[in-house]
């Protein structure tokens, strides 16, 4: 269960956000989510084979109100899913090699009721997906492979009105295999896919005109060095996508969901692990990443909100007394601006330093934690839909303390 209350400040320009990022436009704008999720999970063995399935269904409630130049207006919305999902796995074992195989289901059944100012729609969206994936270990070499097929319908009616079906495959080959103790390479190949819901398809471009599938290509070869002490991952990466969907806050009147030309990711990502002393470890996290179009009239521009560098890195202190803690930072370098998709915006959004902590203490079945983000109460943004105006602030300094029962 739960239950949020928002207020809406609204976007800034940049002029406004140097002045003072806690101040709004839109003070008497506000929304509320309620969000009820059950959930019944169930296991059984028969015999080589384990046999499981759960079933979920979430109900959630939006409400909103804005004020603006043009008048008031609500959003108002109820969405339900159900989705049921069995599977089989098997494992076993003969002359040095190890197979596991996974195969199951995915039903899922999604209904949006929209009762908002400008928009009346009833919209569902109905899936089925079966998938199976298998794994093979022999001495020092892994190999697994795994294929998904999923057929969707999406219906609308009212305000948006559209009747689709869409038909989508996905699959993976991955491998690796250990050179020596303290070394293994891998690589990894596949293809994925993702497909606007009814609240995207319900603000597109062109009026009654679902967005067409993402699917990405995606390519990573890497190698891992060290043990549980000390450890480095290097990985290269690749992922090209069509029909990326985005929100382009160039189309429409005020922004659409739209299908993007085709776009590349490539890149280079760094882990490293080292343990300081027996309870105390630092991990750490650095990737470089080329993100551009690569066909259209925007080919050969930077993609945008895509830092090029990130960085991130942690110390824990896990003594085994039931106490834990750590500190951690996180840095993202400069990005273009959400509608700069020619790159003619002379500003950029600029990089950000955060810094998180957590400290926990577990006592019989609780679990009391004290945890603060942005320590340092930086002022800064990472959302921002136009050349130096309609930045979203993000959040200042957050406290927060948790109690948890593990039954």
């Amino acid at each position: 269960v739960s239950r949020q209350d928002s207020r809406f400040p609204g976007a800034l320009t940049l002029a406004q956000f140097n002045q003072n990022p806690r101040q709004t436009n839109t003070p008497n704008d506000y929304a509320s989510i309620d969000t009820n999720r059950f959930t019944a999970f169930v296991e059984r063995k028969l015999g080589d084979w384990e046999a499981a399935a759960e079933l979920s269904h979430r109900e959630r409630k939006a409400d909103a109100f804005y004020l603006g130049s043009w008048g008031a207006s609500s959003v108002k919305y109820d969405t339900h899913q159900t989705q049921f999902s069995p599977r089989l796995r098997k494992v076993s074992a003969s002359g040095g090699v190890t197979n596991e195989l996974v195969a199951g289901l995915d039903f899922t059944h999604w209904n949006r009721t929209d009762n908002s100012t400008y928009s009346q729609a009833d919209a569902t969206q109905n899936s089925r997906a079966i998938y199976l994936r298998d794994e093979v270990k022999l001495g020092k070499a892994r190999v697994a492979a795994g294929f998904r097929h999923e057929n969707f319908d999406k219906d609308s009616s009212g305000s948006a009105v559209y009747s689709t079906k869409q038909s989508l495959n996905a699959w993976e080959l991955q491998g690796s295999y250990a050179v020596a103790p303290v070394a293994t390479v891998f690589a990894k190949a596949g293809r994925s896919y993702r497909v606007g819901n009814a609240d995207e398809n319900a603000q597109t471009a062109l009026a009654n005109d679902p967005l067409k599938p993402q699917t990405s290509n995606d390519l990573e070869f890497g190698a891992t060095l060290g043990n549980q002490a000390k450890k480095v991952t290097v990985r290269l990466f690749q992922h090209k996508l069509h029909d990326e969907i985005f929100f382009d806050p160039t189309a429409g009147y005020y922004g659409a969901n739209v299908n993007l030309d085709p776009t590349r990711r490539r890149g280079i990502e760094i882990e490293a692990s080292l343990r300081l002393a027996p309870a105390l470890m630092l991990n750490a996290n650095a990737q470089h990443v080329q993100a551009s179009f690569t066909d259209g009239s925007y080919a050969g521009r930077e993609m945008v909100m895509v830092p090029k560098n990130t960085a991130t890195a942690r110390l824990s202190w896990l003594p085994g007394s039931g106490q834990t803690a750590s500190v951690g930072m996180q840095w993202a370098d400069e990005q273009r601006y959400g509608g700069d998709f020619d790159n003619t915006c002379s500003a950029k959004i600029p990089s950000h330093l955060t810094f998180d902590a957590r400290y926990a203490k577990k006592i019989g079945q609780w679990e009391f934690a004290v945890s603060g983000a942005n320590l340092t109460n930086k002022h800064y943004f990472s959302n921002a839909y136009g050349c130096r105006y309609g930045i979203y602030p993000d959040a200042g300094r957050q406290l927060k303390v948790s109690a948890r029962y593990d039954f």
